[in-house]
């Protein structure tokens, strides 16, 4: 609309130019006039030519002109005729739509030549001409605060913070990311001889989730290396009294000495055997609880009987004599027994140690070349990795139900009486805590909460002054037996609180000791040699066939039972049940076990079949799966022995 009225403003503006010419002609002014052409453009301002009194005006393009919505595709032309002399005023209107052109003729003569002004002067248009216009909006800037934080980011969780406009309120919302967790380490605790330790573990120092937890590592027990050494001696009117040190932390026991004045009986030498490389064994009876003090030349020794019978390993060398002086406990020393040995041929199974042990010379190996090194170390991690992502996982499938799987090794004599070794064996060994039975344990426990490994070493080390071992044979006792039993109940005990133990303490069991016939080291040395071993006796029904002794002596004892044995037991409402795997090591637990747990199942042979059988998983849908083994059949190849074997047995579930 705009650009219209202009150009009517400009044609009109022609138009009264046109007539001031005219009118001058109509004069009678004597005037030459040549073709003026006079162009409008639609726009602003418009310039005037004024030449020789002959006048040009032209309109300059208007750039504020807002265009029409379709623009003409050619010029609009108006053509304004008058009868005027030969002079012809053509007027050209173009816009953004269209371009008018109009002619004006003068009736005037027609002028011979035409002067164009040699300069152009700019006029401001006057004319105001009123208009309606949308009105300009002007874009908001946003001005926005600092972000300010409206939910906390924590260690596992997103959070979010805001920022808003002081013109305008609005609100800008961004997320923060979790934070994740900032580890640090827990450091191990060791174990000592009393307290227990802890393995390094690691937690969130922001908000103390515990990434990698810690596990208990067991006392270790005192080690009290050698006899008693009379500190006090006992005259005819007042005691005397003998201490013994702990070889790991120094702390002293001591007893009584009461003296009579009586002499000790002289001990007796039952028989002696060459052990290999200059040793010999001596086998022989005396008062029970008796020190014997061994002479041999320039060397002498001291070690404590194992009750009434005493087995001391000596140097010697092919025809040695040899005295022996016993003291019982409040008596005097005893006179001589003499005796000569010889180290001539010999066998190399069997080696003794002090206080009348005697140990199974292929477990030395344990001690000596089964080391925790890198290597071994990267065995034990794939088989933990293997129990944890599939032997458990495979088990809890077929029983449907989150059944437990308890490893428990037992400590082979040799590394449960480590102190108890003489110098050159422990010269030559290495520290026994970095043994393969103890790597394992720190190694699974932790990994996966329905894995348990049990490491019976620091329990046994606590009790060996006790007769947890035989002395003549490579297996545990009865006694040590229960000692194992309990701690598996302990691990029990924390998965069902209400579980019902069977203990001396709580008069279930009666322990008796016998003088029965050795063991198998006895064949080993040559020897028919005896000793005092600790027996239990159940008093309550429930106890299920006890079996004969392998012994052949008569006394009920855990022997080899039956294949596939089974049982009840009377606590069978609040104890869980049991599938029971082990070696010729869980001959003397496996009466525990069954008395203790309200329902156990073994294998065909019981013993040394240590393949899991998934009928037997899949019908009785155990609580827990036990596997037992001795140290000495862990192996050296830590991923091809009874532990791999039993865990990979379920691969064909």
């Amino acid at each position: 609309m705009r650009s219209r009225f202009i150009r009517i403003c400009s044609l009109l503006l022609v138009l009264a130019t046109a007539l001031t010419v005219i009118g001058c002609a109509g004069g009678g002014e004597d005037t030459t006039a040549g073709t003026d052409d006079v162009t409008v453009t639609d726009t602003e301002p418009v310039t005037e030519a004024l030449t020789d009194g002959d006048t040009s005006v032209t309109a300059a393009p208007d750039t504020s002109a807002e265009p029409d919505t379709e623009p003409d595709t050619e010029p609009d032309t108006v053509t304004d005729a008058a009868p005027v002399d030969d002079t012809t005023v053509t007027e050209t209107v173009t816009d953004t739509e269209t371009v008018e052109e109009t002619t004006v003729t003068e009736e005037e003569t027609t002028a011979p030549e035409t002067t164009t002004a040699p300069e152009t002067t700019t006029v401001p248009e006057t004319t105001t001409v009123p208009e309606t216009t949308a009105p300009v909006t002007t874009a908001h800037v946003h001005s926005f605060s600092a972000w300010k934080v409206t939910k906390a980011a924590t260690c596992t969780e997103k959070g979010s913070e805001e920022r808003r406009c002081s013109g305008c309120n609005e609100i800008e919302i961004r997320t923060i990311n979790a934070t994740g967790h900032k580890s640090v380490t827990d450091a191990a605790v060791e174990a000592t001889c009393t307290k227990d330790g802890k393995t390094a573990g690691s937690h969130c120092s922001v908000c103390g989730t515990v990434l990698s937890p810690q596990t208990t590592v067991k006392a270790k027990g005192h080690c009290y290396n050698g006899s008693w050494i009379v500190t006090k001696a006992a005259t005819e009117s007042e005691n005397g009294e003998e201490a013994r040190a702990c070889s790991v932390c120094g702390e002293k026991v001591t007893r009584t000495l009461t003296y009579t004045g009586e002499k000790t009986a002289a001990p007796l030498v039952l028989g002696s055997s060459a052990l290999g490389g200059g040793r010999v064994v001596i086998y022989g009876s005396t008062e029970p609880g008796s020190t014997i003090r061994t002479v041999v030349g320039d060397s002498v020794s001291i070690n404590r009987s194992k009750d009434k019978y005493f087995y001391i390993e000596i140097g010697a060398g092919d025809s040695t004599p040899v005295q022996l002086f016993a003291t019982a406990p409040g008596k005097a020393e005893s006179d001589a027994a003499e005796t000569t040995v010889s180290s001539a041929g010999g066998q190399n199974s069997v080696w003794g140690g002090r206080d009348s042990r005697l140990f199974y010379m292929p477990t030395l190996t344990f001690l000596t070349e089964q080391r925790a090194d890198a290597n071994i170390k990267s065995s034990i991690n794939q088989l933990v990795n293997y129990i944890t992502n599939k032997t458990i996982k495979d088990i809890q499938k077929v029983t449907g139900k989150n059944t437990k799987l308890l490893y428990v090794i037992i400590p082979d004599p040799a590394t449960g009486y480590y102190q108890e070794h003489f110098p050159y064996v422990q010269d030559y060994v290495q520290d026994p805590s970095t043994s393969l039975m103890e790597a394992f344990m720190s190694a699974i426990n932790g990994k996966h909460k329905d894995v348990y490994g049990i490491d019976l070493m620091p329990t046994m080390r606590a009790h060996k002054d006790e007769f947890i071992y035989f002395s003549t044979d490579t297996h545990y006792t009865e006694l040590g037996a229960y000692y194992a039993y309990l701690e598996i109940m302990k691990t029990v005990k924390n998965d069902y609180p209400n579980v019902r133990v069977r203990t001396t303490e709580n008069g279930d069991y009666t322990i008796e000791y016998k003088d029965v016939p050795g063991g198998d080291m006895c064949g080993m040395a040559g020897l028919g040699m005896n000793e005092v071993v600790p027996f239990f006796v159940a008093n309550f029904e429930d106890t299920g066939s006890f079996y004969v002794s392998k012994r052949k002596d008569g006394i009920k004892s855990a022997g080899f039972g039956p294949g596939n044995w089974s049982r009840y037991s009377s606590i069978s409402g609040t104890n869980p049940t049991a599938y029971f795997l082990g070696d010729s090591y869980g001959c003397y637990i496996l009466p525990f076990i069954g008395a203790n747990f309200s329902k156990v199942w073994t294998n065909e042979g019981v013993l040394w079949n240590y393949s899991l059988d998934k009928n037997i998983l899949a019908k009785n849908k155990p609580d827990y799966v036990i596997l037992l083994v001795c140290q000495r059949n862990v192996g050296s190849n830590f991923m091809g022995n009874t532990l791999a074997s039993f865990s990979m047995s379920v691969s064909g579930f």
